[in-house]
Order: C-alpha cells, then structure tokens, then sequence
C-alpha cells in the first residue's frame, strides 16, 4: 500500500506541456514516479497517439529500445507518434534515463498471480539505464501493510555512480526482518552499457565486507551488461554495493579489488 502511496504523491499527471497539441493529447499521458511514462489508450479503434517526451534517453518496455536520445543543445523534448492497439502487443510504456527500476516477472501460464502475497513470493530483477551523465538513482520498498509508525518496512536508495551501484538504507527499523523472497535479486540488467564491454569481473558486497563473486555478460548487440550472482540471489538487505570494473577502470582506480582484477587479467593472459 504504502509502495502505491509514495508513488502517487511523487507521480505527474502532465508531462510538461505538449507542444501545440492542446489538453486533449496532455491527457493521454502521465507519469509513474519520475521515470515511468504511461500512455494509455483512451478512446475506440485507435492506432497511434502522439506523445511529448523532455528532453532525456527514453527507452520503451518492456525491450529496452532506445526511442530518443538527449539532445545537450536544447532544452525541448519532442512528440513522438506511438503504435498502439493489442494486436501489436504495444503497451506504451517507456522509462527515462537515469533510473534503477525493480521488477518481476513471472512466465505467461502462471495465472496464480492475483495478490501482494503472490508476488512477495517472487524474487526480484533490477534495470539500471544510467542518464547522459552515466549515473541512475531507484528505489525499492518493503512493508507488511501496517502503519508507518511501527517501521515495519525498509525503504532503500539505490544509486549508479563510477561504475558502481550503493545499496543504502534509508528508512525504517534496521532491526525488523523482512521475510517476503522478493527482498531477493536473481538479476541486474545495464542497458546503454557500451562503456562496461571491457568488464573483467564483477562483484558484490554485502554488510560485513565480504566479496560475493558475480557472473557477468556483456551482449553487444543490444549493448547491455547482465549481472547474476554464481551461488543463489543477492539479498537487498544484506547488500551495499555492486561493482565491476574494466582494464581501464582498473589503471584509473587501483583499489585492493581492482588488484586482484589486475592480476587475474595477468595470469589468464600469461596461460594465453
């Protein structure tokens, strides 16, 4: 409930203006939180809409396709003509650049899912789309549905910045125990990752310091970097950070961990 709350009071009906367009097409358009743009279908037999984006990356969801890209020279966005009708399976949905969005997904014969309960019995996936400046900020929050004055609920900021992703603690009663699977992580996907092709290794770190080794793939064709953890999911409240690093990252920062990247490099190409 209160995961809906706070995103109501954070949600924009209009997305700025549309340009020349008038209310009707402002209508046809708002926002979920700060990043997630809707555009429904409001009327019979309709095949396009058009739509205005601000400036910034836009992606469409649930692919990923990029369908505009930031413009540093302007201040204005654009309006885009949008497929829509079920017959294209074109839920028009797009994400903006610069966010960490939690989902779940569960496969389509499942039709069990008609609950909260349902779904805090599955885990969690991550999408990071860093912004024109490579840095992304998301939230995740857990509750059990009681009043806010007991804490019963976890409220975490999650934050891209140097190649690195901070999972942080931000309200809520570090001592209470949340039990729902979805508190787990099964994947974290970094679209627009062109600069992450080079990745040597990746890691986790949960709260007593100890690195937890990741599987790390990069697919150039949609330029996207998938993170998975080799044993189990990650639990988001025994993590705070998640990092990989590439030879050029590892010559700029040499840290403990970035050495013992270095060094694995060395001896792979020592066998080579």
């Amino acid at each position: 409930f209160f995961v809906f709350f706070f995103q109501a009071e954070d949600g924009i009906r209009d997305v700025e203006r549309s340009r020349g367009l008038g209310d009707v097409y402002k209508r046809q358009t708002f926002m979920f939180g700060n990043a997630i743009k809707v555009t429904p279908v409001l009327e019979d037999h309709t095949s396009t809409l058009i739509s205005y984006f601000p400036n910034s990356d836009w992606y469409e969801f649930p692919s990923l396709k990029k369908v505009m890209s930031y413009n540093p020279n302007s201040k204005e966005g654009k309006n885009l003509t949008l497929v829509c009708g079920l017959e294209n399976e074109n839920i028009n949905v797009h994400l903006k650049g610069g966010v960490i969005l939690p989902y779940q997904s569960a496969p389509l014969a499942d039709t069990s899912i008609t609950a909260i309960t349902k779904l805090k019995s599955l885990p969690i996936s991550l999408i990071v789309i860093p912004d024109h400046d490579e840095k992304a900020n998301g939230k995740v929050f857990y509750d059990e549905e009681q009043s806010l004055e007991k804490l019963t609920y976890h409220d975490y900021s999650l934050t891209l910045a140097n190649s690195e992703i901070i999972v942080k603690l931000m309200g809520g009663n570090p001592q209470y125990k949340y039990m729902g699977l979805d508190r787990k992580i099964s994947q974290i996907t970094v679209i627009n990752a062109k600069k992450y092709k080079d990745t040597l290794c990746a890691k986790a770190f949960n709260l007593r310091g100890q690195a937890i080794e990741l599987n790390f793939k990069y697919e150039a064709a949609d330029e996207k970097l998938v993170l998975t953890a080799k044993s189990g999911n990650l639990d988001i409240e025994d993590l705070t950070k998640v990092i990989s690093v590439s030879y050029t990252h590892l010559r700029a920062h040499e840290t403990s961990l970035h050495l013992v990247c270095r060094l694995l490099l060395e001896k792979k190409k020592q066998k080579t």
